[in-house]
């Protein structure tokens, strides 16, 4: 690590050890414009980083001394060789002031096209989600003139937006969507459209199987196929053991009643989760023989005196488990 830090390390050290020396010798000529613009390419740049609504969008200030000690240099450099009696010196150290002056002008406006983009993106969005607020009342007025022939107006909707997702997703929020619909809709290049069939109540199991199958971005599904009750054991114990790469599984395996016994024994044995307890907990059919593990993993866990869980195991000890 150490090794991996020392060419940087060592790249701000000199400038530095150089600011020391020009001090030390006093030619103090050049140093406030270098310092100048060092500080605003710091400043324009953190400035155009925070426009960044990405969740890795600080990573852009990694660069950003790097940036700003090439501008220090360049104003140093241009400053004294401005006033040079030679024109091509002078005419070298006009460059080198305008191309320090470029970096802030260059982070501004970078700051200033994400943060248009970024107000693009949230107008688009917002106009999307009022589409299908107006969507999700015309399809609820529709349904309530046909009561009992949802499932077949849903299913003839469905084939009429096929490409609108404006009207895709208010359509797999209702109960009645046909499983074969379902089915359909899983094989969608939307992965918000596969989202929705993997959270509907009414997928099949073989279509959660084919949603986990899919070749691209498969962990974006997992949080609801380990909670989904229709999800087939193998796949249960299959994703339960795989390299996790979504955090707190757990929780969501635990909820599940359709979970392997197997794997509910291993979950208490391991867990340290209050949540993972309380998802138990909260199944209807639990078997009474796991009070005594969950007791020992409500113990060792992050919150052993919490509430729900002592309340919830009390309940069960002196009524179904009695």
């Amino acid at each position: 690590m150490l090794g991996f830090l020392a060419l940087p390390l060592s790249l701000l050290l000199m400038p530095l050890l150089g600011l020391a020396w020009l001090l030390w010798k006093r030619r103090y000529c050049g140093l406030a414009e270098g310092l100048g613009l060092a500080l605003a390419v710091g400043a324009c740049g953190v400035w155009a980083v925070f426009q960044s609504q990405s969740s890795t969008g600080a990573l852009g200030l990694l660069p950003l001394p790097f940036y700003a000690l090439a501008a220090g240099v360049l104003g140093w450099a241009g400053a004294n060789a401005r006033h040079s009696p030679r024109r091509w010196r002078a005419g070298l150290g006009c460059l080198a002031l305008l191309a320090a002056l470029a970096g802030p002008v260059l982070l501004l406006a970078q700051g200033f096209q994400t943060r248009a983009h970024n107000q693009q993106r949230a107008a688009q969005n917002a106009a999307h989600r009022a589409e299908i607020e107006r969507n999700k009342a015309a399809l609820q007025a529709m349904l309530a003139q046909h009561p009992g022939g949802e499932g077949a107006q849903i299913e003839a909707l469905v084939q009429r937006h096929a490409q609108d997702r404006a009207w895709l997703l208010p359509l797999l929020e209702q109960p009645q969507v046909p499983p074969a619909t379902l089915d359909r809709l899983a094989d969608s290049a939307d992965f918000g459209i596969v989202l929705s069939v993997a959270r509907h109540p009414q997928t099949r199991p073989d279509t959660l199987a084919r949603i986990y199958r899919r070749p691209a971005n498969p962990d974006y599904f997992f949080s609801d196929l380990a909670r989904h009750p229709n999800t087939p054991p193998e796949l249960l114990r299959e994703l339960y053991h795989r390299p996790r790469s979504i955090t707190h599984l757990d929780r969501q395996f635990a909820a599940n009643p359709a979970l392997p016994a197997e794997l509910r024994r291993e979950l208490l044995a391991q867990t340290r989760d209050v949540y993972v307890i309380q998802g138990l907990l909260g199944l209807p059919d639990l078997d009474c023989t796991l009070l005594p593990a969950l007791r020992q993993a409500l113990a060792r866990s992050d919150r052993p005196e919490d509430s729900y869980s002592l309340v919830r195991l009390g309940e069960l000890q002196d009524g179904r488990c009695a």
